[in-house]
This record gives C-alpha cells, structure tokens and sequence, in this order.
C-alpha cells in the first residue's frame, strides 16, 4: 500500500454552499513519518517498469539507504534510474487531450497508477514529482525546485525567432540530489530538451550528454531584469541557467541556446499546484493546443541515451546525434493512436481516445 498522508491530497475549490471549504489542503506533511514514499514492493514494479538492468538490482543502495548518499554507491543507481526511466516513462500532456476532465493530478498515489501500473507519463511536474519520491523512498536527499524555461525552446516559430533570450514564467519543475558534499541537478521531466542525466551544481560545469549534444550550467544573471546596471547598483541576481549546444563540432555554426534557469530555493507541492493549473489550462500553453509524446533512446551496451523519438501534433520523428528523420506521419486519429501504442506503448482506453477535443482530432 502507498504511503501518502491524505494531506498531499488535491485541493477541492469551493463552487457552492453544497460544496463546503475544504479542511486539508496540499502541502508536505509535517511529521516526517508521514512524509509520502513508496514501499519496497511499488519500488519492485517501478524498476520492472523502466526496465532496470539486473547489475543495479544488485546495487548496495537497495540494500542500505545510507549508501544512496554517496557518489560511490549512490550516484551509479541514480545515473541509470535517470536513464531508463527517460528512456521508459514518456514526456507527455496526453492527459490534456485524450482524457474527459482534461485534469493533471500531482497526487503521489494517482501517479504511481498512472506511470508504473498503467505505463503512461506526463509533463515536467509528473514525472519529477513522481521520481523525487522514488529517489527519496531509496535514501536519497532531495530538493524540489523550480525554474522558468527559455523562450529558445518555444515551439512557436515567433516566440524562437524574437524573444529567444527572455523565459516564460515558473513552468519547470526539476530535482537537486544530495550526493557526499555537492548537489546534482536531476531532471527527468524536460524531454527531448533535457540533459537526461544527473550533473553537478557548478557554476561552468560542461559535459556531453547526448552525443554529440553538449550541455552546460552558469551562474549567471539572465538578460530579463529591472535591476540597475549601473556602476552604484547591485545588479540583476543570478540564476542557474541551463544552456545547450546542438552541435559543437563545427566552430562556425556552435551556438548555446538557453533551455531554462532555476533557483536552489525549495518549492512546495502547493507551488507545483499553481504552475501546473496555469501550464494546464491557458490558451496560450502549448501543451493545452499540441499532442506531444517523447522517449528517449538508449545504446543499452554502452549504457547511454543516443537519441529520442517525438510525437508532435501528426509527426513522428526519431532524432540519433545530429541525424533527424520522419517516421511516421498520421493522417488520421486513428494512426496517430496506431503510433502511441506501437511506438511509445502507450494504450489508452476507449473512453481517453473519445475524449479529444474535435479541434484536436486529425482529419
């Protein structure tokens, strides 16, 4: 049975007097024995579900919690806990189309059915609620935060072409994980987009993560601030940024674009509930416009993401390195289901695929 305090339950909002106020509300549960985890059977599951290797079954972590905090013995399961659940739980926002009430649940319970037991994921804050609460279950220290992501990423063409340096508002949500005396940035919630590995919390920090992509984080104020730049002035804070470089081979076309900036501050459940409400429901979202759908692809002898494949409106495409191709285009609503099932196992009830938006359904 899953261990959630009924207080990280979803907030009820008041529409009448037959709907009383609500007496609990979402938040972290103040006696850390109540604090939500998973048993060591639901962990069994979820291993099963991303499909993790015998060699890290057999990791020392699993059988002393007190080794998942260091790099030794903590940081080789979390590498590979990072790359095959990105490579087996998809970033998605089928819940916005293929669904009846249209709602994303954080709820703790609600998404350990949904990702181990039903196979489906979902956005940033889904699938990073989710695996902090995996990681904690295992011994891991982790911190909750958020961040804005950079308009570099937009997949409206305008927003790219002209607004490339300033971000969105709060919209991301990622891990910090505590190994010996550093953070690591853990992130399984960005898709395609994402480093797909853990990475330290270091200002000029550089490594390849999907060849021959590199990444890197810096310290550094973002260009959108009113704070003063004058010589008297305290400047504008700095943030983490997270940046990416496509392709880094040719010196004539290497560029770093931003992906997101975050701070170290702690976010609450109760802060995810906002972000997700507004990234769920706006008209100005992409994900309430686009079906989208991404798993990443592992080289499982060299133990390393080499690739994703990404549904997109009515297109698949499977990117290995700098080489991307079509695979599938659906011209129906029929094919695009034909796609998700057989291409991304996800399968979903006949109720879920009537529950598209007609705006929404391919022709």
């Amino acid at each position: 049975m899953i261990q959630v305090s009924s207080v990280t339950g979803q907030t009820t909002p008041v529409m009448s007097s037959s709907n009383p106020a609500p007496n609990v509300l979402t938040q972290i549960p103040l006696d850390e024995d109540a604090r939500p985890g998973y048993s060591d059977a639901e962990l069994r599951d979820y291993f099963e579900c991303i499909k993790l290797p015998q060699k890290y079954l057999n990791s020392i972590v699993l059988k002393d919690r007190t080794q998942a905090g260091t790099k030794e013995h903590g940081l080789p399961l979390l590498r590979a806990l990072t790359r095959h659940h990105t490579c087996n739980v998809p970033f998605d926002n089928l819940v916005l189309h293929y669904s009846t009430h249209k709602i994303v649940t954080l709820d703790l319970a609600e998404l350990y059915t949904k990702i181990v037991r039903r196979r489906l994921g979902g956005r940033c804050m889904e699938n990073n609620s989710f695996f902090g609460t995996v990681l904690r279950s295992l011994g891991y220290e982790v911190r909750n935060c958020g961040g804005r992501v950079a308009r570099a990423m937009s997949p409206y063409p305008d927003v790219r072409r002209n607004q490339s340096m300033t971000y969105d508002g709060w919209n991301h949500m990622l891990n910090l994980v505590r190994l010996d005396d550093e953070w690591y940035v853990v992130d399984v919630g960005m898709g395609s987009m994402g480093p797909n590995l853990p990475f330290p919390l270091r200002d000029g920090f550089e490594t390849t993560s999907v060849p021959p992509r590199l990444i890197r984080l810096q310290l550094r104020s973002i260009p959108e601030s009113y704070a003063t730049k004058s010589a008297n002035g305290t400047g504008s804070p700095k943030m983490w940024c997270f940046d990416i470089c496509y392709n880094p081979v040719d010196d004539a076309t290497k560029e770093w674009l931003p992906v997101y900036c975050f701070t170290e501050t702690e976010f609450l459940p109760q802060d995810y509930e906002v972000m997700s409400w507004f990234t769920s429901t706006n008209p100005r979202s992409f994900f309430t416009r686009y079906v989208t759908c991404t798993k990443m692809l592992m080289d499982e002898d060299k133990e390393m993401i080499v690739g994703n494949v990404t549904l997109f409106k009515d297109t698949v495409r499977k990117t290995i390195g700098t080489n991307r191709m079509v695979i599938k285009e659906c011209k129906t609503e029929d094919e695009r289901l034909q796609a998700l099932a057989e291409i991304f196992n996800v399968h979903l009830t006949d109720e879920e695929k009537r529950g598209i938006p007609h705006d929404r359904i391919l022709a």
